[in-house]
């Protein structure tokens, strides 16, 4: 940390961060009932969603979404077409997910589990409950809105602090437990479905689906930041405090770096730090209190080599 030459004091910098500090504790374990309260809306609301999205794009298309929903889908379309059964959506969808939610809960975290699997039901049983519909009859269409309202559906539920269930448990098991990226592998088990639903239904559904997919993930990838960095550069008066009150609102550290106003000529520190995109607007928000007059300079990182904290799923 940088020497500071008698603009702040560092003992009552660091005692007033330490009050603040018991002072955020208080006031987050307070609100721990309207962020319970805010992850049910969004996972209400995108489960909600998600089932419409089913009745009016990808029923209407023949289309087969990625994971347990599209194992779930395929089943049911397989089973009426060979031997004119209709089985469904819920129970198909809740025992494909019972498994890997029973390992997340044990392994990824007792509440996140519980309100993912909340979304897996709300989602499983509305879907039985919703008609299918017909909004329009233009494959394109029905690909491009259905990847639209998916990609929705799906970033409103993370970004409420949950999961749409199935191959999410998974993948965040594996990556706990073992350190490995699943991507591949999700991606090869979505292949397999699209290749024996082409197989079976035609190959121009299958390959509409990857135009669904394709959308679907550029709009969960807009509105999903948790894994997008941002470099922050504040220049300021209060090093000390700027640089504890990031860290105990995000755990991460930063660097203070010494200054000089090009035209002031006044001392000036410059706080360097990487955050999540998703915590970009809380950090701004307390540098802000700690400083009003803080110049921050906010820059994309495509790539951070080293320790960068991560905050653990459902935290």
């Amino acid at each position: 940390m940088a020497d500071i030459n008698g603009v702040v004091d560092k003992t009552e910098s660091i005692k007033e961060v330490d009050e603040s500090y018991v002072n955020y504790i208080r006031e987050h374990n307070e609100s721990g009932i309207k962020a319970d309260l805010k992850t049910l809306a969004g996972i209400v609301i995108g489960s909600l969603i998600s089932a419409a999205n089913v009745a009016l794009f990808i029923n209407a298309g023949g289309l087969t979404p990625g994971g347990m929903t599209g194992l779930s889908v395929l089943i049911q379309r397989i089973a009426l077409k060979y031997a004119g059964i209709s089985i469904p959506f819920a129970p198909l969808s809740l025992l494909f997910n019972i498994i890997p939610a029973i390992f997340a809960f044990r392994i990824i975290g007792k509440k996140y589990t519980a309100f993912s699997f909340l979304s897996v039901l709300i989602f499983s049983f509305v879907t039985d409950l919703v008609p299918d519909m017909t909004v329009t009859s233009d494959p394109l269409l029905i690909a491009l809105f259905g990847g639209i309202l998916g990609g929705l559906a799906s970033a409103l539920v993370l970004n409420s602090g949950a999961s749409q269930g199935g191959t999410d448990f998974i993948a965040m098991c594996l990556s706990a437990k073992k350190g490995i990226n699943t991507f591949n592998y999700i991606m090869g088990f979505n292949i397999c479905l699209l290749l024996i639903a082409g197989a079976l239904f035609g190959m121009e559904p299958a390959l509409y689906t990857i135009i669904y997919q394709f959308v679907a993930t550029q709009v969960l990838n807009t509105f999903y930041k948790r894994y997008e960095k941002k470099t922050l550069f504040v220049v300021t008066n209060k090093p000390v405090e700027v640089s504890m009150e990031v860290r105990m609102t995000t755990n991460h550290t930063s660097t203070i770096l010494d200054g000089e106003g090009g035209y002031s000529g006044q001392n000036k520190y410059i706080v360097y730090m990487i955050v999540g995109a998703d915590q970009l607007g809380l950090v701004r928000r307390h540098i802000r209190a700690v400083d009003p007059n803080a110049f921050i300079n906010v820059i994309n990182s495509d790539m951070v080599t080293g320790k960068f904290y991560i905050r653990p799923v459902g935290n």
